[in-house]
């Protein structure tokens, strides 16, 4: 079976807090999700089954950023 992974870095100003909002949501997901804080900058890495699987939680955790962006 094909195993998908993304990685995402963040390099932004609030990257401690967006990394504090965002870790207590990591084991609520379908998907494998890995939030750390690595010199400053919010990485994200994800792994699914399938591409459509990966499309759909890649997507909402841009929108869960974006929400805790706004907020800031």
């Amino acid at each position: 079976m094909i195993r998908l992974e993304a990685e995402f870095v963040f390099e932004l100003p609030d990257a401690e807090i967006l990394y504090r909002a965002l870790k207590v949501e990591e084991r609520n997901v379908l998907t494998e999700t890995q939030i750390d804080l690595i010199d400053g900058k919010l990485v994200i890495r994800i792994k699914a089954e399938d591409l459509a699987e990966l499309r759909a939680s890649v997507n909402a955790w841009l929108r869960t950023i974006k929400a805790c962006l706004d907020v800031l």
